[in-house]
């Protein structure tokens, strides 16, 4: 129906201007400080937005816009690669985050370690880049599985071997965050109850470290959406009771959808990481910089002073 296709696109617009206009704050402001794999992991979201409303990119808001078949192949193998790609870079963000508040000052920074930084920033982009080739090669060799259904905003692949192949992926990586998501959250207990000479990171560090557990966990979402996909292709009464509960902690259940659930976590992302008091900090200054009046030049005046020092001799 229209509304909910409305509803999507308004979302995923959302997602990529929120994002977009943080990952730009946190590029040009002296004020605010992110680790690397956080430009990793904002730039996986903002692909994953476009992907899904590539369509609209191209056909504007018609929903009964027919897009061509090579772009609908296209954007098939995005929305099929792409949730492995936000997955592992919000598993790399994760583990990064372990790393500074496990360690804290007592080892040094995860950044001096090259082969460890690089493999946490690309390893996600190259899975992700095969992953996505599988894809299209599949829809190029099957292109009359691909198609988009009534006024859907994306297309499909009408197989169940890709959609499980992607579910399979996402479980995967979403399952290890686990582990790391206990073990920071104990760090975190840890330096919480610490005192200021015995803690081993800074309070903002802290705060960024939280907002990136409660985002981890949003993800867990995912897990739930994985597993029904891998093992029940047509999701049931049961199936939309268990998704309706995850969600409605989160979204209005007039909002539930199964394709909803995979557009409302950037926006959430937008409100856990733009809520920040540096990149609040930043938007304030610009915008005092902006709407600052610029002075006047300052004039020297022609006409002679009469004051003691500079009184005007008669010869």
């Amino acid at each position: 129906m229209p509304t909910l296709f409305y509803t999507f696109i308004d979302l995923q617009i959302s997602g990529v201007i929120g994002i977009s206009l943080i990952f730009l704050t946190v590029i040009f402001s002296h004020l605010v400080k992110r680790c690397l794999t956080w430009y990793t992991f904002c730039v996986s979201w903002i692909l994953s937005c476009i992907s899904y409303s590539l369509l609209f990119f191209v056909g504007g808001s018609d929903p009964n816009y027919v897009p061509n078949q090579d772009l609908c192949i296209t954007q098939a193998a995005l929305i099929y690669s792409v949730p492995t790609l936000t997955a592992l870079t919000t598993l790399s963000l994760l583990v990064h985050n372990w790393y500074n508040v496990h360690f804290g000052i007592s080892r040094s920074p995860l950044e001096a370690n090259h082969k460890t930084i690089v493999a946490l920033l690309a390893a996600p982009y190259i899975v992700w880049f095969f992953m996505f080739l599988g894809f299209l090669l599949f829809g190029l060799t099957h292109s009359s599985l691909v198609i988009r259904l009534g006024d859907s905003s994306h297309c499909i692949i009408i197989n169940a071997i890709p959609a499980k192949i992607s579910s399979l992926f996402v479980v995967i990586v979403t399952s290890s965050m686990l582990p790391v998501q206990v073990s920071l959250g104990l760090s975190l207990c840890r330096n919480l109850y610490d005192n200021d000479s015995t803690s081993t990171i800074s309070i903002p560090t802290l705060q960024v470290v939280i907002r990136v557990m409660i985002f981890s966990f949003l993800t867990l979402v995912s897990f739930t959406e994985g597993v029904i996909y891998i093992f029940d292709l047509s999701p049931g009464p049961f199936v939309d009771i268990i998704m309706a509960w995850c969600m409605s902690f989160f979204v209005p259940f007039r909002l539930l959808h199964e394709t909803l659930i995979r557009i409302v976590v950037p926006v959430f992302g937008v409100l856990i990481f733009g809520m920040q008091k540096d990149i609040f900090r930043t938007w304030i200054l610009w915008a005092n910089w902006l709407l600052k009046s610029p002075k006047k030049p300052y004039r020297k005046s022609s006409t002679p002073s009469l004051t003691p020092d500079n009184s005007v001799r008669s010869d």
